[in-house]
């Protein structure tokens, strides 16, 4: 005789299955289901020197190589790269002499830096932007060498190495095609795999994207020695907010312009007032200092104060050359 098992029945059964073996049945069935996977992380960017450059650096440099280069001239450019070269003398002559050849296909440099009195313990962030067809600091002769390259997605590679024989020698490098390079010191590797690999960094400091030169820095962590002897000039420096600086050659010279930023622009007023005082005082006094006083004009717009300098071709081969104990001011 046939038997019907009815709902009730059913249920009853389930109920008399052990608890452990309807887990069982609970993590097959979870197995059973189509994992989802998300989308790959998006490949790091690095299409403007800012994606690599961190938000705790103090003062940061654009140089425009190219124009620099029309300006001297192509052979008088090779010659000074290869003096340098000649000059090396440090542990680390390979790494240096590998940046020092990337210098020369470089069109505009860029350079972030905590201030110090000397670069060799200043922490540091390079971005060169040209063209480096089969740059490879893997095969560079450094001390120690750099490890094989790391792709990051994107056309990015990524070069490590122990710890270097400096605090600011190159830690880190990052190549982008043919056409990007950034060299960094071990303690901004952080700072920069937020910026550049993780994306989520803070704004960095960011210098006009004009002249052959321009600089933007946080004042008051500037080391002023040169100002050593020119106290209230070291002291307004310091009490500004922001300092940016742009400067251009014109016929061979030099059109310089320095900006900085006050609390507001009552305070601007007296900074620019009290600075004209000190240069039409300097001018009277003797001195290197005293003849480029006197080429400095002085205006104030809301909270800047500027102070502009123009120089011509032999003034500026004098202040360029000027080496040494014998270069007063």
């Amino acid at each position: 005789m046939t038997r019907f098992v009815t709902p009730e029945g059913v249920t009853g059964a389930r109920r008399s299955l052990p608890l452990w073996l309807w887990g069982f049945f609970a993590l097959a069935s979870l197995a059973c289901q189509s994992s989802r996977i998300g989308p790959p992380p998006n490949a790091p960017r690095l299409s403007r020197a800012a994606d690599a450059m961190p938000a705790d650096l103090d003062l940061v440099l654009r140089l425009d190589l190219h124009k620099i280069r029309d300006a001297l001239g192509a052979p008088a450019m090779t010659a000074l790269s290869e003096q340098a070269v000649q000059r090396i003398r440090s542990a680390d002559r390979g790494t240096e002499v590998l940046l020092l050849r990337a210098l020369e296909q470089t069109d505009t440099l860029w350079l972030g830096v905590r201030p110090t009195r000397t670069l060799e313990i200043a922490d540091s962030v390079f971005v060169m932007s040209g063209h480096f067809p089969n740059f490879d600091p893997h095969r560079a002769e450094s001390t120690p060498r750099f490890a094989g390259a790391i792709d990051l997605g994107g056309d990015l590679r990524r070069y490590d190495r122990a710890q270097p024989p400096t605090r600011g020698a190159p830690a880190r490098i990052y190549v982008q095609g043919e056409e990007l390079l950034v060299s960094l010191s071990a303690a901004e590797i952080d700072s920069v795999e937020r910026s550049l690999e993780e994306q989520r960094g803070m704004p960095a400091l960011e210098p006009a994207e004009k002249g052959v030169l321009s600089v933007v820095a946080r004042p008051q962590v500037l080391p002023l020695e040169l100002l050593a002897d020119v106290a209230s000039l070291r002291r307004v420096v310091r009490s500004a907010q922001r300092l940016e600086l742009t400067a251009d050659l014109a016929g061979s010279g030099l059109d310089a312009t320095l900006a900085l930023k006050f609390e507001d622009a009552s305070l601007a007023e007296q900074v620019a007032h009290a600075l004209s005082e000190m240069c039409a005082a300097l001018g009277q006094s003797s001195g290197r200092l005293s003849r480029f006083a006197t080429r400095v004009k002085v205006g104030s717009a809301g909270q800047y104060v500027s102070l502009q300098l123009v120089l011509g071709k032999d003034e500026l081969s004098e202040l360029v050359n000027c080496r040494g104990s014998a270069c007063a001011w």
